[in-house]
């Protein structure tokens, strides 16, 4: 398995600009599971996932559908730049939060916009490529109250990225075009 590097180093580019090219790795459609697990409580779960992302007006936008325990469940994202910050707006049953998104270890680190909430809530993303397949990786954690007192659970996520049928349209009449 290979990370694959995220930011591009060079002083001459904006952080808009290396955002921009980052966020067009996530544009498509990704398929794959998560697994949420306290070890506190036991609890644990693992669903199916699938997301599409898409940029629009220089904001990377996506949806995500889950089967869980509770049905089905789904979020919508934007993510853009702000005063030189990478933020993420997730709207899950009608209720938005933000996050403040930083570059680290060759992927981002997820922190919400409420900074006290930092060491309680931590999601970090990061691709990688396996047998020319490219993969979105999910990590984190949050903290909950329970019973006995505090207590975490664990995110893990794995989405491989899979050519939709839209997209296999666009690449045939691409080639064909080329071919002509």
């Amino acid at each position: 398995m290979r990370r694959i590097s995220v930011f591009l180093l060079l002083p001459l580019v904006s952080f808009a600009d290396q955002w921009l090219v980052y966020m067009q790795k996530y544009v498509g459609r990704w398929v794959g599971d998560f697994t949420i697990h306290s070890a506190a409580t036991g609890y644990s779960e693992n669903f199916p996932v699938e997301q599409r992302y898409w940029i629009q007006e220089d904001k990377l936008h996506g949806i995500s559908v889950s089967e869980t325990d509770r049905g089905m469940q789904t979020a919508t994202s934007i993510t853009y730049t702000k005063e030189g910050k990478l933020c993420s707006e997730v709207t899950r049953d009608k209720e938005t939060e933000a996050y403040w998104g930083l570059p680290h270890d060759d992927g981002i680190v997820w922190l919400s916009v409420d900074l006290a909430r930092a060491s309680d809530y931590q999601l970090r993303e990061f691709f990688t490529e396996e047998a020319g397949e490219l993969w979105l990786e999910t990590e984190g954690f949050d903290t909950f109250i329970f019973q006995e007192g505090l207590a975490r659970i664990i995110y893990r996520g794995r989405m491989k990225k899979v050519a939709d049928a839209a997209s296999a349209d666009r690449a045939r009449a691409k080639e064909d075009t080329v071919a002509e």
